[in-house]
């Protein structure tokens, strides 16, 4: 069952699942996850910690994200949700997506770019977050991470290693 919101975007609102479980986004939803590498080859990867008033995973670490709206690629949504929560323009390569599907009609897809110019984090965040940053792997390992990121990071960084 899909149940719009009376506010937002053409995308915003929950499905509804058989055995109960709701995700946002009525047309599924998407995430960037951005990798940049340094003149030495060292990698970090951009993440925010989600604010306390977002569905799920509240204080957690991830990537930005959201519902897709009507109309709009897994790649576009992301990538506008990075804008609206980051409120940076990025010049991005893609490297590939992961699409988790929760259930037929809804799935996560997490779009992985490389950013050749390493941006500064914003020192205002809007309310979807509450910190962002810049991370090595070994650090995210170390992070309270929002559970499906987490089990998303394997195919992400795989997805990452077939392309370096």
């Amino acid at each position: 069952m899909h149940v719009p919101v009376p506010w937002g975007a053409s995308g915003d609102g929950f499905v509804f699942f058989p055995n109960g479980e709701r995700r946002w986004g009525l047309h599924g939803a998407s995430g960037v996850l951005i990798r940049h590498r340094d003149d030495n080859g060292v990698e970090t990867f951009f993440l925010a910690q989600r604010g306390d008033n977002v569905e799920g995973g509240r204080s957690q670490w991830a990537i930005p994200g959201g519902a897709i709206e009507t109309g709009e690629s897994p790649v576009d949504g992301a990538i506008r949700e990075f804008r609206e929560e980051i409120d940076i323009e990025i010049d991005y390569e893609i490297l590939g997506e992961h699409a988790a599907h929760v259930h037929e009609v809804w799935s996560y897809t997490t779009v992985v770019v490389e950013v050749k110019e390493k941006f500064s984090p914003p020192v205002e965040l809007q309310w979807e977050n509450k910190a962002s940053g810049w991370f090595t792997r070994q650090e995210i390992a170390g992070l309270n991470t929002y559970e499906e990121f987490q089990v998303a990071l394997e195919h992400l960084f795989t997805i990452i290693d077939q392309r370096s």
